[in-house]
């Protein structure tokens, strides 16, 4: 035989091998994405865990909070530099405004914006959000406090066995989902509005400013007796 023959039939056997050990790690790698985790390409990072929060934030990113059995920052790659945190007693204040230098946003405007920041909490009692468009869903919790400035806030499947206290104010947006509180006791200031989707809860107490508008939809329209 040839010594070009020889060392084609190296070089074809060195590559089969090759492209058959790449094909094999791809596999293992696939099998060990959790394609139910919608957030597996998020960064991750560990919290302290603390029952109070305070968010600075832009008007470019969606945050979420969600209950979790672990406490744990999710974040995209893109905008992990973005992220500090600092902590007083059981408040931990949170800054991700990603050097934002663009005007005002009207909260009440834009809903499609891509989530920056996932935080997965045990227990959530209160957050207050700035300049930001936050979502918290999925807790179970005795109380909680909500306090939303130049803002829109969106709540899902939420169950607060007392009192859910909502604060609106600087023309921030709130939209309530099918949650169920006890009692809702809302404070909606200046030209802030609220959404009611479907919300139940078994008293309803709200100070609302002239300017502001309170909308009520589904198992919430009981509250226009």
């Amino acid at each position: 035989m040839k010594t070009s023959h020889i060392l084609l039939a190296i070089i074809a056997f060195f590559t089969l091998t090759g492209m058959v050990a790449t094909n094999v790690l791809l596999k293992q790698e696939y099998g060990k994405i959790d394609w139910s985790d919608r957030y597996q390409e998020f960064e991750r990072r560990a919290v302290t865990a603390a029952r109070h929060w305070v968010i600075e934030a832009a008007p470019v990113a969606e945050i979420i909070i969600e209950k979790s059995p672990a406490t744990q920052a999710l974040f995209l790659p893109s905008m992990a530099n973005s992220y500090r945190t600092r902590q007083s007693g059981d408040t931990v204040f949170v800054s991700f405004t990603m050097n934002y230098d663009g005007g005002s946003r009207d909260p009440h405007e834009g809903n499609g914006y891509p989530a920056g920041l996932v935080l997965r909490l045990p227990a959530l009692e209160s957050v207050r959000v700035l300049n930001g468009r936050l979502t918290v869903r999925n807790f179970a919790s005795q109380q909680l406090a909500i306090d939303a400035q130049n803002s829109r806030l969106r709540t899902d499947n939420l169950a607060v066995a007392n009192a859910m206290d909502l604060s609106i104010s600087q023309n921030s947006l709130a939209i309530l989902g099918a949650d169920t509180y006890k009692s809702l006791r809302l404070v909606a200031k200046d030209s802030s509005g609220v959404d009611l989707n479907n919300t139940q809860t078994e008293t309803f107490n709200a100070e609302v400013s002239p300017k502001a508008e309170v909308q009520l939809r589904g198992r919430a329209l009981r509250w226009l007796k």
